[in-house]
């Protein structure tokens, strides 16, 4: 049973298996209030750039965040930035001021993932936790565009996105279920299919198994979204995620998609950074 455990949270977090997530599966009550804080800059007022710690609601969790813009900003495109797991807020601050530096706002957040410390000991309660815990990241980001559009210096109509590794897992999700996002770089993003795992999982939880990582399928999230708003990158020295789990995803992105490849880790580079920004700013 441990070792069913152990494989069923690797297929969690690499699931690609060929059927959409439920209808509405992302879905949020937009009513709900965002109780958006901005608790000020934490950057000289000197500094051409602003970086300002802020706070809002999504699926009743606070999601903590850094808003980074160039001083004076007003109207500008805008991207939501996330991170790997088990990362937080300011993991790509660095790559956000870069951004910034572009005339782009960015909202980078902790995603609500990074904050789940408990595992579950039944198969069926680790499944339902991968599927919770997936719906948490996605919705937070579509509380973040929410965010960002009543924000003064952001242009509403021009807001992308820009996540790695599991951010970009993240992001196959919101190329599916948030029409408001009008670009999507995805970084070192990679996904296996499952019947490996399921045929090595306890038989009375197959069944269960492939509906619920069904469900948060990133290859099969991905083939909804739009090629010509949608970019690719990866590292051909990736050391995280298999070479051929990065090209089950660029296999299942649909036709006009920008696909780069860098000699880089999976952490990437500079060079595959900027590339990615270039190309966000011409998309916005």
């Amino acid at each position: 049973m441990r070792l069913a455990l152990t494989l069923l949270a690797a297929a969690a977090l690499l699931a690609g298996c060929g059927s959409s997530h439920a209808p509405g599966l992302f879905d949020y009550d937009a009513s709900k209030p965002l109780a958006y804080v901005d608790h000020g800059p934490v950057t000289a007022k000197t500094d051409t750039i602003a970086i300002h710690d802020v706070a809002y609601t999504s699926l009743g969790r606070r999601v903590q965040g850094y808003l980074v813009e160039p001083a004076g900003a007003k109207k500008l495109p805008a991207v939501v930035m996330v991170t790997g797991g088990g990362g937080d807020r300011s993991q790509l601050v660095v790559e956000a001021r870069f951004l910034a530096q572009r005339n782009v706002v960015v909202l980078t957040i902790t995603p609500p993932s990074t904050l789940v410390t408990s595992t579950p000991t039944t198969g069926a309660a680790l499944l339902a936790q991968a599927r919770s815990i997936t719906v948490g990241d996605v919705v937070a980001v579509r509380r973040a565009v929410d965010v960002l559009q009543t924000l003064p210096s952001v242009d509403p109509h021009r807001i992308g996105y820009l996540g790695w590794s599991l951010g970009a897992k993240t992001g196959t999700y919101v190329a599916e279920s948030e029409p408001r996002v009008e670009a999507l770089a995805l970084l070192s993003a990679g996904a296996d299919p499952i019947s490996a795992f399921i045929a090595h999982a306890p038989a009375p939880l197959r069944k269960q198994a492939r509906t619920v990582l069904g469900s948060i399928d990133p290859l099969a999230a991905i083939k909804h979204a739009h090629g010509d708003r949608l970019l690719l990158e990866d590292g051909t020295r990736d050391e995280v995620i298999p070479r051929t789990a990065l090209r089950n995803v660029i296999a299942a992105a649909p036709h006009g998609t920008t696909v780069r490849w860098f000699d880089a880790t999976h952490a990437l580079n500079r060079k595959a950074y900027d590339a990615a920004f270039s190309w966000l700013a011409s998309k916005l």
